[in-house]
């Protein structure tokens, strides 16, 4: 299994989204929307080997208020890198010449509960 590299700017930044009070795990909810509108979609395009295109990570940001998309970057934000690497070394995508599929493990999944997915999540931040 590969490796994910996961810098003290997604922590960071993770610390300054954290609401002690509130159930939800943003953190696994955006990577699950991720995960979800790739299956929707069928393929979403890919502007280099590794990176999806901008316009697919702004819905991100418009639905979770998350802003990281700023202007017209053409890098993926720190957090959108985090979760296409978690889900390439996870084996959840098909990454094909010029596209990105879900896979049949990434559809399983999708199955898990909340602590699974989150289990999985922060395995690749903790190793």
């Amino acid at each position: 299994m590969g490796q994910v590299q996961a810098t003290t700017e997604l922590f960071q930044w993770l610390n300054e989204q954290t609401d002690l009070t509130s159930y939800q795990i943003d953190l696994v909810d955006g990577f699950v929307f991720m995960l979800k509108r790739i299956k929707h979609h069928g393929h979403i395009r890919l502007t280099a080997p590794d990176t999806i295109h901008p316009r697919f990570w702004k819905c991100h940001d418009r639905t979770f208020g998350y802003r990281l998309m700023k202007g017209n970057r053409r890098r993926p934000a720190h957090l959108y890198k985090f979760y296409f690497d978690v889900a390439k070394v996870e084996g959840l995508l098909h990454i094909h010449k010029q596209s990105v599929s879900l896979s049949d493990k990434g559809v399983q999944f999708l199955t898990y509960s909340k602590e699974i997915q989150l289990d999985r999540l922060c395995h690749h931040i903790w190793m």
